[in-house]
């Protein structure tokens, strides 16, 4: 019995110390995660079919071709994306929205980071809806 308690004892404190030898002890999830802005015009109304850019603090552009926003959200424009968490630190880093349909211009600004072991983006700070004008 003192026999099999050892090789178990043994066996766990293996295995613990192999999961702590891993950098950052890092479980990512599954989970894709995604930043939209609802734009809407001066009476509320949702504005769609916007030329939209989103860049970086130094000059990198995002691109969010073939993501679709939710079709039940009108007016919704993608900000930031798991896509892109290599390109944040665990310190907030600047994007500018710019959204622009006729003459009309609408600009927003976000602050994201990421955690220590890069799993997902968050966001630190900027608006969940902007106003073209």
């Amino acid at each position: 019995m003192k026999f099999f308690v050892l090789l178990l004892a043994s066996v766990f404190l293996i295995m613990w110390k192999q999961c702590s030898d891993e950098p950052n002890d890092c479980v990512c999830t599954e989970e894709f995660r995604t930043y939209l802005v609802v734009v809407v015009d001066t009476l509320g109304n949702p504005i769609d079919s916007l030329r939209t850019t989103v860049t970086g603090e130094r000059g990198k552009e995002y691109d969010f071709e073939g993501f679709t926003p939710p079709p039940f959200v009108p007016g919704a424009y993608f900000v930031m994306t798991d896509g892109y968490q290599n390109d944040f630190g665990t310190g907030p880093g600047k994007i500018f929205f710019k959204g622009i349909k006729n003459d009309l211009e609408v600009i927003g600004e976000y602050l994201f980071n990421t955690d220590k072991c890069r799993c997902h983006v968050y966001k630190v700070a900027g608006s969940d809806t902007l106003m073209l004008k």
